[in-house]
């Protein structure tokens, strides 16, 4: 949640025991590490290694010691202390080669080396971590090696030039230089760094939504692209596209339409070749520099190569190796032999440990066939490097190649369970996966981080195509892909339980980190060698996250493909039912209300029928009617929802039956029932409020308490409660910031708080609101509120006397009439009529108010029709029709009356007592307007009630008045 939009109450302080190192603050007993006063997030069991270390400070820790401060009883590989320790020295920034705070002391452990201070410190109760970015971040750089001249030079060009792509071989460590780069050029982007990972995706068609995903565009972009062209256009950001080869055509679409555009931006890819574009700058890469074979060196020579230093870094790190002068000539020819390739160089380091570094030269000889090549004579770089992958994995016991090969089914990042429960097909055990785990990450052929209190694991992009292969070539393996898919079921459906009571932004980050492995699970599943019954079962379970995310064209294609399998198998009734109405809300945000929205709700209700579910049923016709009063059906919607909030009476307990009451509220205020709907929206309103926790259960009364506020400040303005409209308004709009959810601030915005702003007459909170909905809609890019959003954009403009904004006005009302979103069409054309009159075009006028009248009477939007009415008798009045105005005006009065819209009746009386002063009758027009002015309690700064206070004051109900009077036009303060 946006903390910083609140203020901050003052702070407690309380007495801390404090240990104190360099810019550090530990305190145990909260568990909190702070630097320069701003609490630092570690990974793993890094706190409880740090705590270890700090309190034995300047002592020898054992690699045991720590284990067991670290995982009490618990049996793990040493490449956790390892990979946690590395986390531990990354967060604390201690990464370079000599160490200010750890230092490791070869095969017994560690030792802290900074000076540490204990104090009695005061310390601030309730400190919240920064809030994470949205954007998708480049992974944390490890220590690089040789290629500091090329970062600094490429982040120079990135200065010049707005597209660089890192070209070269596999494993030659493109992506590690990419995110040095980054790491390099982040001051120069206002905007942040968004990293996409594309080896996470192997389909090209996934190319659009893997970037708007990363980009954090939530909704249902028309176009992937343009919507990622539209993200990026205001702002001056680096975006690294990463691993592009298999996905070429899809990045050099997208990278040619960015060079077109004006954006700010930069674009870095890394590929195996470049992506052809005319403006493309190609940087190559090329091995990192070794000695050539046959020279005595010494160590201190040796290392001044990149090839040997990478070499011996890597070989410290995972087996505490010491490089010596008798080493010098073997670890050189290593690296020349494998071409000053940094994967080829590390897959051998790892082996150190196993082997001395003469007794590597001799295996890979043997292996590889290398024999001291000239430099012309060395292998291509990707044999090199596969050749080096190979010979690894023939290194491996045949528990640790199965594993190896299982790994593979997972496209992104992945924990020990994910593992145990593939590989138990193959009749491998949980010791046999966290054994073989270790040993894969300290060969370097698997890599671990510290995430939370567990470690996940990842293949290297060239490593996980060899191990794919392996895994197709061992028929034990047969079952990985379908328990794969079972494994991402598994956890889609934990995840549906887990949404009730774990903290949104946890639940959002644990489960939007494994959709690359959902994306490939739904693609097997619905293949050709794929088990549909399981596809449908996973669509079903990943609409909890779509719905969460807003990640609603995914969402679509999903469900479409799932619910036309479902036609073809046996399926439940109940998941068809689950799958129409999550299509169904899908279209719904769509560009344009098509039949196929109709087609899924109608859908919905008869699976939920079929099925004898009242839950899905009663969802099904909510969502149904909240699509009928989008496309103007009003009457046909009250029905559906009164047959919804009957199966209430059925079972108190569905979790919809709040949503059907406030729909049918809705609906009954559209059709002019403003008593009826007020009685419920207030005591909907009564019933939520701003709860301040995190848990689900907060969080959805905070959304209950914003949807309310999306209807409630229409009604209550009608009533004559502007200020209270308003202000309602402005609450839902800023508990949806807090919370974070802009598809909800967004409706706030376009159902509330912009129509109340431009209704009152606050243009300055109209032109807040119109750039809070653009700003959303960069970030949420929900297609039915842009329109909306030119709409009062223009109708701003206009009021601040820009005499082309009608013609926007005009345009943006034909794009919402073109994409069927009629709701309160009339009352927009209502509008632009009164704009045409300013402007004295008075047959454009008369064109729109009929319009606006034929809208409302076919609709069965009561609500408008007096207002409509008044701006019909305003045309008239400007045609010179004066008996034809009054008559219309005496109907729109009636009309207000019968619903009970008090502005509305005070904006028509206004008019009346205008024409009627006009025409010699001041005190009828008097006592028309004066008990209706003095019926208002609030809202006296808004143009309604200020325009009859005015016509009141110069025009006393005496004889005296204020003379002679001609015929004046209405001076309603909207048509002044």
């Amino acid at each position: 949640m946006r903390a910083a939009t609140e203020t901050r109450q003052r702070a407690t302080l309380r007495q801390e025991l404090t240990y104190c190192f360099g810019p550090f603050r530990l305190v145990p007993r909260r568990q909190l590490l702070l630097l320069d006063g701003r609490p630092v997030k570690l990974g793993g069991r890094a706190f409880e290694l740090l705590q270890v270390l700090v309190q034995r400070c300047g002592e020898l820790v054992s690699k045991n010691e720590l284990m067991a401060a670290a995982w009490p009883g618990t049996f793990l590989h040493d490449s956790n202390l390892k990979v946690n320790m590395w986390s531990l020295r990354r967060s604390l920034g201690d990464t370079q080669i000599e160490p200010v705070y750890i230092a490791t002391v070869a095969r017994r452990g560690y030792k802290f080396i900074a000076e540490v201070q204990i104090s009695i410190g005061e310390i601030e109760d309730d400190l919240a971590l920064a809030e994470p970015l949205p954007l998708s971040n480049p992974p944390l750089p490890r220590g690089i090696v040789g290629r500091e001249a090329e970062v600094v030079e490429i982040a120079g060009l990135l200065a010049d030039n707005r597209h660089v792509t890192l070209a070269g071989a596999g494993g030659i460590g493109k992506t590690t230089v990419g995110v040095a780069v980054a790491q390099a050029f982040a001051p120069r982007c206002r905007d942040g760094v968004c990293f996409v990972d594309l080896a996470t995706i192997s389909d090209p068609t996934l190319f659009g939504a893997a970037l708007v995903t990363a980009l954090g565009i939530r909704g249902n972009p028309d176009n992937s692209l343009a919507a990622a062209l539209d993200y990026l256009r205001p702002r001056q950001m680096l975006l690294i596209l990463d691993n592009c080869e298999h996905v070429l055509p899809a990045a050099t679409i997208f990278a040619g339409r960015f060079m077109a555009d004006t954006s700010p931006s930069r674009l870095l890819a890394t590929s195996r070749e470049p992506l052809g574009t005319a403006t493309e700058h190609v940087v190559r890469l090329g091995s990192l520099a070794s000695p050539k074979s046959g020279y005595a060196l010494t160590v201190d020579q040796a290392v001044r190569f990149p090839a040997v230093q990478l070499f011996v870094r890597r070989a410290a790190e995972w087996s505490d190796y010491q490089f010596v002068d008798r080493d010098c000539e073997a670890i050189a020819w290593i690296c020349h032999s494998l071409g000053g390739l940094p994967l080829a160089i590390e897959l051998a380091a790892a082996q150190i440990g196993r082997f001395n570094p003469r007794e590597l030269v001799a295996i890979l000889d043997h292996n590889l066939g290398f024999r001291a090549p000239a430099a012309d004579g060395t292998p291509p770089r990707q044999e090199t490097l596969m050749a080096t992958i190979d010979w690894s994995f023939r290194l491996l016991s045949q528990r640790e190649a199965r594993l190896f090969g299982l790994l593979s089914v997972f496209s992104d990042a992945f924990e020990v369970e994910d593992a145990v429960f593939v590989a138990e097909a193959t009749g491998l055990t949980p010791v046999d996966v966290v054994t073989g785990l270790g040993s894969l990450v300290a060969k370097s052929l698997l890599s671990a981080q510290a995430q939370g209190s567990s470690l996940r694991y990842r293949l290297l992009d060239s490593t996980r195509r060899y191990a794919a292969e392996r895994r197709r070539a061992d028929p034990a393996c047969g079952q990985a892909l379908t328990r794969h898919a079972q494994r991402v079921l598994a956890l889609f459906e934990q995840s549906e339980e887990e949404w009730n009571w774990r903290e949104p932004a946890d639940w959002t980050q644990r489960y939007l980190g494994r959709i690359a492995d959902l994306r490939a699970a739904l693609s097997w599943a619905f293949g050709e060698e794929g088990d549909p019954v399981l596809g449908i079962k996973l669509t079903v379970a990943a609409i909890t996250l779509w719905s969460e995310t807003s990640i609603l064209s995914e969402a679509q294609a999903r469900l479409e493909d799932a619910l036309a399998l479902a036609e073809t198998v046996a399926c439940d009734d109940l998941l068809k039912a689950k799958l129409a109405c999550a299509l169904g809300w899908s279209l719904f945000y769509a560009r344009k209300m098509s039949n196929e929205n109709e087609v899924a709700w109608l859908d919905a209700i008869a699976f939920a029928r079929s099925a004898g579910n009242i839950e899905y049923q009663q969802r099904a016709l909510v969502g149904f009617a909240f699509y009928l009063l989008q496309i103007g059906q009003v009457p046909r919607a009250i029905t559906y929802l009164e047959e919804a909030t009957e199966l209430a009476d059925r079972d108190r307990d569905l979790t919809a039956t709040s949503e059907a009451d406030r729909a049918l509220a809705w609906a009954c205020a559209f059709a002019g029932e403003l008593s009826k709907s007020r009685a419920v929206l207030d005591r909907l309103a009564a019933t939520y409020s701003l709860a301040k926790g995190r848990s689900r259960k907060d969080a959805n009364e905070v959304y209950r308490f914003i949807t309310v506020r999306f209807n409630l400040p229409f009604v209550a303005w009608m009533q004559g409660q502007a200020d209270y409209a308003a202000r309602l308004a402005r609450d839902a709009v800023e508990a949806a910031d807090r919370s974070g959810h802009w598809v909800s601030q967004s409706n706030a915005l376009g159902l509330a708080a912009l129509p109340v702003a431009l209704e009152t007459g606050n243009l300055d909170a109209l032109a807040s609101f119109t750039e809070r909905l653009r700003r959303n809609l960069e970030r949420e890019r929900i297609s039915r509120w842009v329109p909306v959003e030119r709409y009062f954009s223009a109708c701003l403009r206009d009021l601040r006397g820009d005499r082309r904004a009608v013609e926007d006005m005009r345009a943006a009302i034909e794009e919402l009439i073109e994409c069927r979103f009629l709701m309160r069409i009339g009352s927009y054309l209502a509008v632009l009529a009164r704009a045409y009159l300013r402007q004295g075009r008075i047959a454009e006028a008369r064109e729109a108010i009929t319009r606006a009248i034929g809208h409302q009477e076919r609709q069965g939007e009561r609500w408008c029709r007096p207002e409509l009415l008044r701006v019909d008798a305003a045309v008239l009045l400007h045609a010179g029709e004066p008996l034809r105005a009054e008559k219309r005006l005496q109907q729109a009065l009636a009309e207000a009356r019968a619903i009970g819209a008090a502005t509305f009746e005070l904006r028509i009386a206004t008019d009346l007592a205008a024409h009627w002063i006009g025409t010699g009758r001041k005190v009828k027009a008097v006592r028309l307007l004066a008990p209706i002015y003095e019926g208002f309690a609030e809202g006296f700064e808004t143009p309604d009630l200020a325009a009859a206070s005015h016509l009141l004051r110069c025009a006393p109900p005496t004889a005296s008045g204020c003379g002679h009077y001609r015929q004046p036009k209405p001076v309603h303060a909207r048509d002044a």
